[in-house]
C-alpha cells in the first residue's frame, strides 16, 4: 500500500452513485459531486454505502469506480469503500483492488439471500479483515439487510478481525454508540448511520455520522455535526429541527430514491438510480420541493 490511510471521522457522505444515459456509473459526474459535497463540508465519503445503491452493481463495475474515484480524491478526503457483497470471496477481492486503488477503509455490509449464521457471519468478516492492511468498518443495516450485528455479534468479530475499527450502525438503537465500545474494550467505535435527529450520538462518542442527506443539503448537516462536536446543545437541537422534515422524508421514500430526486430539483445531472428503483414519483416530488425550497435549498 503506498500510502497511510486517514481515519474516517466526522460529516460522511454516504454518497449517491450517478449514471450516464446508458445506465453505466459516470465517473466524472461522480468525482464532481464529492467535490462539490467536500467544499460544502463533508469530511469524509463512502462509496457503494445504501444511498450509493450497493447491491445494484457488479463486482467489476466496483472495481473499475474504485480505480478511477479513488486516485482522483486522493488528498481531498479520505474514502470509504463499501465492499459489501453476497459471497465472501467477492467481498475479498473488492478488498484488496480497494486497497491497491489507495482507500482509506472498507465498509462491509451483509448482502443475502440465504441469512448466514453467527458463526458464518463471524467467518466472513475475518475473511475480509485478512485480506487487507486496510481499517474495516462494519455495516449494520437491518432493515435493509436483515441482519443485525448485534453488540455481542460485533464482539466475537472484533476477537478474530484485528482490523475492525469501528461500525457504522442503523439499528435505531442509540444505545449501541456506547454499548459497542464498551463490550469490544475500546477496540470499535460507532458511527452513527441515520438522519433523524441524531443528537444524542452525533454529542457523545460517535467519531462519525454517516448520512445521505448530505447529498444534497451538506452544509445543513456539517452544521449540526460542528455544533454538537463543538458541544453547543441547544443550538445542535434547533439544527436537528430544522433538518428534520428533509430527514423523516429520506425516511419515508428511501434516502436513495430522496437524493437522487433532490439533487435532479438542484439541476445536478445525476439521473434516476438504477432499475429497479426510479426517483419520486409526482406527488412525493411536489412534497420534497416544498420541503427543500423551505429549508433555502431551492
Amino acid at each position: 500500500m503506498g500510502k497511510t490511510p486517514k481515519p474516517i471521522a466526522g460529516m460522511t457522505l454516504f454518497s449517491v452513485t450517478p449514471l450516464n444515459e446508458r445506465d453505466e456509473i459516470d465517473m466524472a459526474v461522480w468525482q464532481a459531486h464529492i467535490e462539490w459535497a467536500h467544499s460544502h463540508g463533508a469530511d469524509s465519503v463512502a462509496l457503494f454505502g445504501s444511498t450509493g445503491s450497493n447491491g445494484f452493481f457488479a463486482e467489476a463495475e466496483k472495481i473499475a469506480a474504485f480505480e478511477t474515484i479513488i486516485p482522483a480524491l486522493a488528498g481531498k478526503l479520505p474514502v470509504l469503500a463499501g465492499i459489501g457483497a453476497l459471497t465472501t470471496g467477492e467481498a475479498v477481492r473488492m478488498a484488496k483492488r480497494a486497497e491497491a486503488a489507495g482507500a482509506d477503509a472498507l465498509l462491509a455490509v451483509t448482502v443475502n439471500y440465504w441469512r448466514p449464521t453467527e458463526r458464518e457471519l463471524i467467518a466472513h468478516y475475518a475473511a475480509i479483515a485478512g485480506a487487507t492492511a486496510l481499517p474495516l468498518w462494519l455495516y449494520n443495516n437491518p432493515p435493509l439487510a436483515g441482519i443485525d450485528l448485534t453488540p455481542r455479534i460485533v464482539a466475537e468479530i472484533a476477537k478474530v478481525a484485528p482490523t475492525v475499527v469501528g461500525m457504522k450502525d442503523s439499528s435505531g438503537d442509540l444505545k449501541r454508540v456506547f454499548m459497542v465500545p464498551e463490550i469490544t474494550g475500546g477496540k470499535v467505535a460507532v458511527g452513527l448511520g441515520q438522519d433523524v435527529l441524531p443528537v444524542e450520538a452525533l454529542m457523545g462518542a460517535s467519531p462519525a455520522w454517516f448520512t445521505g442527506l448530505a447529498n444534497f443539503h451538506p452544509a445543513g448537516c456539517s452544521r449540526l455535526w460542528d455544533l454538537a462536536k463543538g458541544g453547543h446543545a441547544s443550538e445542535t437541537i434547533a439544527q436537528a429541527r430544522a433538518l428534520f422534515a428533509l430527514s423523516e422524508f429520506g425516511g419515508r421514500y428511501g434516502i436513495v430514491r430522496v437524493a437522487h430526486t433532490a439533487l435532479g430539483l438542484m439541476g445536478k445531472p445525476i439521473r434516476a438510480p438504477r432499475a429497479p428503483l426510479r426517483n419520486l414519483d409526482e406527488a412525493a416530488t411536489a412534497e420534497l420541493r416544498q420541503l427543500m425550497a423551505e429549508a433555502g435549498l431551492l
